[in-house]
């Protein structure tokens, strides 16, 4: 492995910690926020959902850049590709600011593409960027179909002590599958991303999905609070459903190595449930800001991978 390659390769293991501590705990941090478990607790649960996620789903998402919004990837614009996300996606996690690394990864692709003369597939680009519009939406109105089921089965529940039980138990185990979903999708595109270029690439997938769970476990509490507790106030009901939706949408949208946003989904839950229930806390400021850097991630990253390809 040459030099070069290797520094790169360790910026894919900090991207990969830092998405575990910017992504996958804006998805347990609903069930942090509503109390149904302790963060470490939660914290482990994703550390072990997001490894297996990469290593058993995540060569779905494979292609998505090379072979999908672009037709070939050299040394130097997997270079530009990667050091635009890691700019974007750190500068992110200061802020505590959930921004989509998926979003930040296919603008920069593009970005570079038109840069460096690049023949950019543009019907997977725009099949994509539809699909980012989608995510939110169809996350909040899952969220309110599974809403009322949840509530027609929970109200044959009499006794609250062991309704909070079950709360809990399926809470923990959304924890581990909303991570799970995020190996597969958004660390799945990270990890393709160095495919063509790695000599082993079987070891791609485990080193990256190591690097996601000890981010989670390390480095992701800001940024939990920062969706579990300031967006919403978030009931028992409100944070299940908003879990469960969120992870369904991306899970269903890996199934066509379509890379979208586990952030987005989990909020777009989360606002969903809150307008279907017309509960009147909500941070409109922060939900303003969370809208704001899911617009902001593809074009700063189009713009600074565009500006990087003059310079490398």
């Amino acid at each position: 492995m040459s030099i070069s390659l290797f520094l790169l390769f360790v910026t894919g293991l900090f991207i990969s910690a830092i998405l575990g501590a910017n992504n996958a705990s804006a998805c347990f941090g609903a069930n942090v926020g509503a109390g149904f478990v302790r963060y470490r607790t939660a914290a482990v649960l994703a550390a072990l959902g997001v490894f297996l996620g990469v290593i058993i789903e995540g060569a779905k998402l494979s292609r998505a850049v090379y072979h999908g919004v672009l037709g070939e990837v050299s040394m130097e614009a997997m270079t530009i590709i990667m050091v635009t996300a890691m700019i974007i996606i750190g500068v992110a996690t200061i802020f505590r600011l959930p921004l989509s690394l998926s979003e930040s990864l296919i603008g920069s692709a593009v970005g570079i593409g038109i840069g460096s003369q690049i023949n950019v597939n543009w019907r997977f680009t725009l099949t994509v960027f539809a699909f980012w519009v989608i995510n939110p939406f169809f996350s909040a109105i899952l969220s309110v179909a599974i809403c009322r089921v949840l509530s027609y089965a929970t109200s044959r529940v009499k006794n609250i002590l062991t309704l909070n039980y079950i709360y809990g138990k399926v809470a923990s185990a959304l924890s581990f599958y909303v991570a799970y979903v995020l190996g597969a999708n958004t660390l799945g595109l990270v990890s393709g991303i160095y495919v063509p270029f790695m000599p082993i690439k079987e070891i791609i997938p485990l080193l990256f999905g190591l690097a996601a769970a000890l981010g989670i476990y390390f480095l992701s509490r800001g940024i939990t609070e920062s969706v579990g507790r300031e967006i919403i106030g978030l009931s028992p009901v409100t944070a299940l459903v908003s879990q469960l939706s969120g992870a369904i949408t991306v899970h269903l949208f890996t199934q066509f190595g379509l890379p979208v946003s586990i952030t987005q989904a989990q909020v777009g839950g989360i606002l969903g449930i809150g307008i279907a229930k017309r509960i009147v806390f909500m941070n409109k400021r922060k939900s303003r800001n969370i809208i704001l850097g899911w617009m902001l991630a593809p074009l700063a990253g189009a713009i600074i991978s565009w500006l990087l390809s003059y310079t490398i």
